[in-house]
């Protein structure tokens, strides 16, 4: 059988992939502008301390492996696969998205593991993933925004209660969307469409009269219909993986603040961490700039509460060290030992 083009250049993309990698990691430690800092830190490290940071580190495991349950769960149909392949796929992925805008090379190195011609399915299964991970973002944001402002606002009781019934009405219409995507698929891959959906299909029709839109159209709908065609069991799945492990990314957080000597109120702390993790999340960035936008956004959110707000840039900035870098270090060492498939 011949070969796919990915297959014939399968060397040449592993070292492009290592390269940028690697290239941009040597960038980042040498613009690092707290060594003195973080060396410091591990100085007269106590008991307790050292707990937090091995708490944190242990973590790691925790969080990559509930990522690799969910991509397990996503590949059942398209390519059964033990845990330890899922996550080995998404290690080699982590290094592929380490030095593209907003990890946007990730699918691709994730599908580096899938048999050719499967590829395209798996990219678009990866983003019905990132999709569940955002969902939960923004549900850990939105519940952290209202119990913030309700915590801040306590004695104006109309503003908390504003903030409630929004952030209630908020939840309720992401859950909508989010939920709704199976049948959404049922639209696109059968064509059977409710009144709503056919006017939308007709408004499509009509587009449809413009070449480039049809172009555009055909090429996506073997990435559709391989996303949208998830089940309603799958994305629960998915969904309940990707709350759990962002619960896990808020503990590091949290516990890194901890071995940073951050004095900061522990449900403070805890509303904090989710809406600076959404507003990471939200700012355009490539993945080997997150260090600096992390503290940044860490200092100007959880630094208003502490006056250690070098603490608060270092506990972001190890988040991304120990749940980015060790696993791109790890996933490039797989990737330089993988072969063709």
């Amino acid at each position: 059988m011949q070969k796919g083009w990915f297959d014939k250049y399968f060397t040449a993309i592993k070292v492009m992939i290592m390269l940028g990698a690697y290239g941009y990691l040597a960038y980042t430690l040498a613009h690092f502008e707290y060594y003195q800092q973080f060396a410091q830190s591990f100085s007269h490290i106590g008991l307790e301390r050292c707990l937090f940071l091995m708490t944190a580190l242990l973590f790691i495991a925790l969080n990559w492996g509930l990522e690799g349950l969910k991509w397990q769960v996503l590949l059942r149909h398209l390519h059964p696969s033990s845990l330890g392949w899922s996550i080995k796929s998404i290690l080699i992925g982590i290094t592929a998205g380490f030095f593209t805008p907003n990890r946007i090379g990730e699918p691709v190195g994730r599908s580096i593991l899938l048999p050719d011609g499967k590829r395209s399915q798996g990219v678009a299964l990866m983003l019905v993933g990132v999709m569940g991970q955002t969902f939960a973002s923004l549900v850990y944001g939105v519940v952290a925004c209202t119990g913030f402002f309700s915590l801040h606002l306590s004695t104006q009781v109309s503003l908390v209660n504003f903030c409630l019934i929004a952030g209630g009405a908020l939840l309720a219409l992401l859950s909508l969307c989010y939920f709704t995507l199976p049948s959404w698929g049922k639209c696109v891959v059968t064509g059977q469409f409710t009144p709503f959906w056919q006017f939308l299909y007709n408004i499509r029709s009509g587009l449809l009269r413009f070449s480039w839109f049809t172009n555009l159209l055909k090429s996506a709908i073997p990435y559709l219909k391989a996303a949208l065609s998830v089940s309603y069991p799958t994305l629960l799945k998915v969904t309940l993986y990707s709350l759990l492990r962002y619960g896990v990314y808020c503990l590091q957080y949290f516990f890194m603040l901890r071995f940073f000597d951050v004095p900061i109120d522990t449900l403070t702390a805890l509303l904090l961490i989710p809406i600076n993790y959404l507003a990471v999340s939200i700012t355009p960035s490539i993945a080997f700039a997150e260090m600096g936008i992390r503290g940044s956004i860490g200092i100007a959110l959880i630094g208003t509460f502490t006056s250690n707000t070098v603490g608060v840039a270092l506990a972001a900035i190890s988040v991304w060290l120990i749940n980015y870098v060790i696993p791109m270090l790890a996933g490039s060492v797989l990737l330089l030992l993988q072969k063709k498939q």
